[in-house]
This record gives structure tokens, sequence and C-alpha cells, in this order.
């Protein structure tokens, strides 16, 4: 794509030199040098600064985490989603946050108090013009970090609402993504934050603002590393922990790179192949399409419970490899498919990939978890009331579905309009068009055959307005290619996220255990309370001792076995609760590409109208020269 159509990356200008590529992942954001971060190294900055770094280091203890400036940037008054990408794009990922990136988030608080775009981008452009940073009350950080679990949360902090929760996040019941302990017992719920690491380098969630009398139990901060947040009414509710890797919600990332290649493979029977390259293995495998299919198939077979990208069908040629781009580069993103043995070789093992399979003693069996220890602190009660409204949240899933198929079908429609536009624009502009004719002799010609100087004039007037009226046709054709391969294009891939949740959810529909537990409990039960009866009507009777005695054994070998068994499928059914409510968790966060998506969808459009208008513009100017005396033209 060419710089006309390049805009502003949420995470700010990538300077990798890689387009629209991933950055591997590492201890920093991806898209930003050491040099745009220094940017304000020698920019002499208001005392602000100073007073919210020293206010900020002794609240956190000498150290200044996510969680302290989440804090701080409370006192800005900006909104919960403009905060968060702040932190995201000030923070590099090490323990503790640096006086330089500290400055960094303040001044990208300063631009968005203006209304302007929170980016290290936007910082370096005006780093000499930064407007000022309000933080009304920060000093008070200190005082309220003091603060215990008897204390009030965050009393004395601007913006704060006891006993209901954060401003502006009102808890709606109707929500169908509200927590479901939160709805029963009407605490408000705690919405994903940022991402901090303890003093043991644990990953904890800091799940709310200083400003929303909500606060972190340090308590529930064990092992487990799974923030509980309690308001003042003493409820809690628990944010699930999930891999924050900022890469897999990028959707518009591209890792993978596939062509189809020259040589066709197959002896008797040929077949097409295709070559796969990636960056972050620094590698090109060639691959069939029945690779695809294979890896597809072990992905469902080893994570039945989690979301994973779905194969595309062959299709046409050109389609089949725009899907098989989409599912290997979504495969890259997701951190827990990104660390598998297999996908590793499937991308970097230049060897067939039938051969790697068979020599490569991978384990292919469903992941095995211990879901007590992986659910940490986090109360089974949630886990099991958010499964409960598993059929709501399939009834939104089937809804999100609609929604974008509607749009992505509408945005292609809009894209074949606009390239038609273009089509009858172009062919409009050369029937305006002055032909090239040949010169008439300047003897024996009637006078009415000369051409007058209007006529020329005219004729070199309507050249330069056919001119004008292509290049209003090229753009709209243009504008057509972008609308698809852009913006329908980002859409299309969010839609893949939703028919992954809901393909995921239909196996965890087939694989419930309730049933299952129930029937055998009921058994089981009923078996126990023979055994109870048996064994109460043998000791009355020296006679019935022998039958008495092989019931027994039979019925306590029943039980014994139902007990296994009902072992067995009540923690399979721990395991798809658990991972229905940390795939629930991720898919919502999804959703934040959307800003993305509309982003880059407006300001496509705003390129393109501006480009129009000034075309347009042009045209009117040639059209304003056109001569308008009818004398003139016989004359």
């Amino acid at each position: 794509m060419s710089d006309l159509y390049d805009i502003l990356d949420p995470w700010g200008p990538s300077n990798s030199g890689g387009g629209s590529g991933a950055a591997a992942p590492g201890p920093h954001m991806p898209g930003f040098s050491d040099s745009a971060r220094s940017c304000l190294d020698k920019v002499i900055l208001p005392p602000v600064y100073t007073i919210a770094y020293s206010s900020a280091k002794k609240a956190g203890g000498g150290r200044i985490t996510r969680d302290v400036l989440q804090k701080v940037l409370a006192y800005s008054g900006l909104p919960r989603h403009t905060i968060g990408q702040i932190i995201l794009a000030a923070d590099t990922g090490a323990l503790e946050i640096s006086q330089q990136d500290f400055n960094l988030a303040l001044a990208m608080a300063a631009l968005a108090q203006k209304n302007m775009s929170p980016t290290i981008d936007t910082v370096l452009f005006h780093k000499d013009d930064l407007p000022v940073l309000e933080l009304d009350g920060v000093e008070a950080l200190v005082s309220s970090s003091s603060f215990d679990a008897s204390d009030q949360a965050f009393g004395d902090i601007p913006g704060s609402n006891q006993g209901t929760g954060p401003a502006g996040f009102s808890d709606n019941s109707d929500d169908p993504w509200l927590s479901a302990m939160a709805k029963s017992s009407g605490a408000p719920v705690a919405a994903m934050g940022a991402v901090t690491l303890d003093a043991n380098g644990a990953e904890t969630i800091s799940s709310a603002p200083p400003a929303a009398s909500l606060r972190v139990s340090k308590e529930q901060q064990g092992a487990g590393g799974r923030n509980s947040v309690s308001s003042g009414s003493g409820a809690e509710t628990f944010v699930p922990q999930i891999d924050m890797d900022a890469v897999q919600w990028k959707l518009d990332l591209e890792d993978v790179s596939i062509k189809e290649s020259a040589e066709k493979g197959g002896i008797v029977f040929k077949h097409t192949n295709y070559e796969v390259s990636t960056r972050s293995f620094s590698a090109m495998v060639v691959r069939r399409y029945n690779d695809f299919f294979w890896i597809s198939n072990y992905l469902v077979k080893r994570y039945p419970y989690r979301m994973h990208p779905n194969i595309p069908p062959k299709g046409f040629a050109d389609n089949r490899i725009k899907g098989l781009t989409r599912f290997s580069s979504a495969m890259l993103r997701i951190p827990f498919l990104r660390r598998d043995p297999l996908v590793i070789q499937f991308f970097s093992n230049s060897d067939e990939f039938s051969r790697v399979v068979k020599v490569g003693n991978l384990d292919m069996d469903a992941e095995e978890i211990d879901p007590i220890e992986e659910a940490g602190n986090t109360p089974w009660s949630e886990i099991r009331d958010t499964y409960a409204a598993f059929d709501d949240f399939y009834t939104q899933v089937a809804r999100d579905e609609e929604k974008y198929r509607i749009q992505i079908t509408s945005l292609e429609k809009i894209a074949r309009y606009k390239q038609a536009i273009g089509d009858e624009l172009y062919a409009y502009s050369e029937t305006v068009r002055k032909l090239n004719m040949p010169t008439e002799g300047s003897t024996n010609s009637r006078k009415f055959y000369k051409l007058s100087k209007a006529k020329r004039a005219l004729n070199n007037n309507l050249n330069d307005l056919s001119m004008s009226f292509s290049d209003v046709s090229l753009l709209d054709k243009s504008q057509g290619e972008v609308i698809k391969a852009m913006s329908a294009e980002y859409l299309r891939r969010l839609y893949d996220v939703v028919i992954s949740m809901k393909l995921m959810m239909d196996r965890m529909r087939l694989m419930d255990r309730n049933k299952e537990i129930q029937r055998i409990g009921d058994r089981n039960l009923s078996n126990r309370k023979a055994l109870a009866q048996i064994s109460g009507d043998s000791s009355g009777g020296a006679d019935s001792g022998v039958v008495d005695r092989s019931s027994i054994e039979r019925l306590e070998r029943l039980i014994g076995e139902d007990t296994t068994e009902l072992k067995k499928l009540e923690s399979e059914q721990r395991c798809i609760e658990l991972r229905f409510y940390q795939e629930l968790a991720r898919y919502k966060c999804y959703e934040s590409f959307l800003q993305t998506h509309y982003h880059r969808l407006v300001e496509e459009q705003i390129k393109h109208h501006t480009l129009v208008l000034n075309a347009w513009k042009q045209a009117l100017v040639t059209a304003d020269d056109l001569p308008t005396n009818p004398l003139d033209f016989i004359s």
C-alpha cells in the first residue's frame, strides 16, 4: 500500500520498516524506537511533571509500577479507555516505569485533555508546544496510598463515588457481559485494566482507577497472580487472568506472507504448493492445502476448549491464499499457539510436513490442566455463575456474527459501487476529451469548418477538464480498493474471531458433562440407599448373610466405579467452565480492535474526500475558463 493510505496506528507509527508486519514479542511495545521515547529528555517540562513523579514514587514505595501510573492518570479526568491506551503505549514491560516513560505518559495525557491523539507520535510532533497538564489533587496520592482495607476506599480522591462504582460506569443488569456474580450481589463490575508485575515477578491486573472507590486487596494477590477488587460494601469481583500480549488483539498485523509456488507437487496427481514466509521465524517453507487442513484439525483436538483460527475452504485460488494468510497470521498472533511445538515446526521446518509429523514424536492429545490451580483464588461460584449464563452469551455471539456479516457485505458493496462509479466517470471523461484528429488544410475550406480561437480554447480546456474527471475516477476506484482490501478485510478478521468463539461454544455444548454427572450422581445415590438398606436388613437375620454379602459387594463395587467416574467427569466439567470463563474474557478484549478499524475507515474517507475535493476544485477552475460568448465561436 502506498504512503497515501498509511495512517496512524493506535500504538503509534512503526519505525521497524516492516510496514504492517508484526514485530517479534519483546520488552518494548511494538513500533517505538528508543529515540522516540527520549523525545522529552531535553524539553523543559512544567512543575506538575516533577510533582506528579515525586508523589508517584512515594506512593509506590520508591518505584512506579503500572498500577501507580494508572492512579496518577486517574486525576487527569480522562476516560478509562484513554488511560489504558496511554499506559500500554508508555510501558516497556519492565518491572517499574522510568521517569522518561512516566513523563511520556503525562505528556500523552495532556494532549488527550485537549482532544488530541494520545500517542508517542503526537508527543514527538508537539514536544515544543505541549499543553499544560491538569492533575488537580495529585498530591493526595501519597496519603491515599497508605490506606488499608479498614479505611475508606480512596475517599479523598476527586471523583470518588462510594457505593456506586466508578463514575460513568453504571451496572447495567441487562448487559450479558457483566460478571454474573457481580450481578447477583449488586457489586460494581471491575473493568479489565493494566497488567502489572509484583515484587516476585508475578503478573497481576489492576482493574480500576483510584477515582472509582474500588480497591485492590493485596491479600488476594497470591501465587495465582489474580487481583480481587472490593467495593465499599465489601462485595468482591475478580478479573480473569489471561495472557495480555498486545499483539493478539492487533488483528491488522500480519507476520505471514503466502504465495503460490511455481512448482506443482505430486507425481501422478498434481497439487498446488504454497510458499509460506514468516518474519518471526525468518523462514520460508513449502506447504500444501492439506497441511493447513491437518494442523487446523490438530488445533481442535489439542485445544478443544479454546478459541483458535479456522481453516478457510479451498474456494478460488485468490480467496484461498487470502484465507490461508488470515489463518496463519492468526495462529502466530495467539500466544499459546505461537508457543506450540507443532506450530513452530509448521512455520520453520523446511521438510515435508507429513514427515515432520511422523518423526517429530509430538504430543497430539488434548491439553491437560489443573483447573483448581489455574483458577487461582477466583471463586468457583463466579466461574459457575458465568457458565450458567452460557445460553445468553451464545445468543450475544450469534448477534455479533450477524452484525459483522452485514457490515462486511455492506463494505464490499460500497467498494464495488465506488469502483463502478470510477469506471463510469472515466468513460465519461473520455467523451469530454477532444480526440486527436488530422489538422485541416487552410485552403479550399468553408468558413464555418475552420476552428475559431474560442473553439481551440474550448478544446484545450475540455482536455484539461477530462484529465480532472479522470483523476476523480481513479480516486474513486482507489477508494474502492482500499475499502475492500483494508476496511472489509480487517472486519473479516474480527468476524473470524466471532466464528471461532461460536465454534468453541458449540464444542463445549457437545462436551458438557452436567447431564452425565447428574445421571451418575442419581444412580450413585440410589445405590448408596440400597446398600444402607441391605446392610440394615442383613444385620437383623443370620440366614440371609450369604445373599446380603454378595449384594453388598456388588453395590460397593458399583458405588466405587461411579465415584471414580464422577471425579473424572467433574474434573472435565471444571476444565470446560474455567476455559469458558477465560476465553470469554479474551473474546471481549478483541473488541478493542474496533477502535483501529473505525479510525482507519474514517481517516481513509477523509483522505479520499480531501483529494477528490481538490480534483473537483481544479475542474471548477478549468470550467470557469471555458469561453462563454456565443459569437466567439463563429468569428
